[in-house]
């Protein structure tokens, strides 16, 4: 079945510019499901606090042409990880930078920036699923060295998560559906949801296999946190794929899993993490 998906516009020119309006909303993709409403719950991340980036030293900042497109997280010295929907359709990789060791989305002169050179997606990605949305992006320079940045393990192929316990996902996203993204980190810890129950609550439409599903009502990640990290007991588990455009629904949101065989031997092959 093929999906209808809102391209969210809803930054004003004033905060960003035309191009810039322009580059964020075009990576930016939640369903929006027919006949199904949530509460229209504002605050991206939904439900979430304001953190401390050394407690979060793996999240970084996406950015074309230096605007914030996606999350992203360092997972080894010159290999990061985001979803492939932030990188459809490509780019010339030399647009995208990192940026990481800081609490604020726009803050150059206390983070550290990254230049990346190379973006892998999964060859297998499916734009109409979602399936498999995972990319590798390569760095100029290494993570390693710079204050507050620090490298995350990732899930191994086969983990096992259990339904209802609790992992944490962070990032920049929107404040409200008409106000800018977050200018400082946020992150929400919300429950995992057991793959049965979330293909029941999201029909007629596909949980892709390599999916993980997570989240509550007002708790909830959301445009501007795609590719961002979910993590449990230190360990990320998950990325920011794709859910409801009405964020913090009762419907849960959707990552790719890091520990589908797939998707982890997809990672393995190229960063060798």
């Amino acid at each position: 079945m093929l999906r209808v998906f809102l391209l969210v516009s809803f930054l004003a020119v004033e905060i960003f510019g035309d191009e810039a309006q322009d580059i964020w909303a075009a990576r930016q993709r939640h369903v929006k499901p027919a006949g199904k409403t949530g509460a229209k719950i504002s605050g991206r991340i939904v439900g979430g606090v304001e953190v401390d980036v050394s407690k979060y030293p793996f999240q970084l900042s996406l950015r074309d042409m230096n605007f914030h497109i996606c999350g992203a997280t360092a997972i080894a010295e010159l290999w990061a990880l985001t979803a492939a929907h932030c990188y459809s359709p490509p780019i010339d990789p030399r647009r995208l930078t990192l940026l990481g060791g800081t609490n604020q989305r726009d803050d150059d002169f206390n983070g550290s920036v990254f230049q990346v050179d190379e973006v892998i997606c999964h060859p297998k990605f499916d734009a109409t699923t979602y399936d498999k949305d995972v990319c590798v992006m390569h760095v100029t320079t290494s993570f390693l060295g710079y204050p507050n940045i620090g490298l995350i393990p990732i899930a191994h192929s086969g983990q096992v998560v259990a339904s209802n316990s609790y992992a944490t996902v962070s990032g920049w996203g929107l404040l409200a559906s008409d106000k800018s993204l977050a200018p400082t980190l946020r992150a929400v810890t919300i429950p995992i949801t057991s793959m049965k129950n979330c293909k029941e609550v999201w029909v007629p439409y596909t949980i892709a296999t390599s999916a993980i599903c997570a989240g509550q009502q007002g708790k909830d990640s959301c445009n501007g946190d795609s590719g961002g990290p979910l993590v449990q007991n230190g360990t990320q588990i998950g990325l920011v794929s794709w859910g409801n455009s009405e964020c913090g629904s009762p419907l849960p949101g959707i990552y790719t899993f890091i520990g589908n065989p797939k998707i982890r031997s997809f990672i393995n092959k190229y960063t060798g993490v």
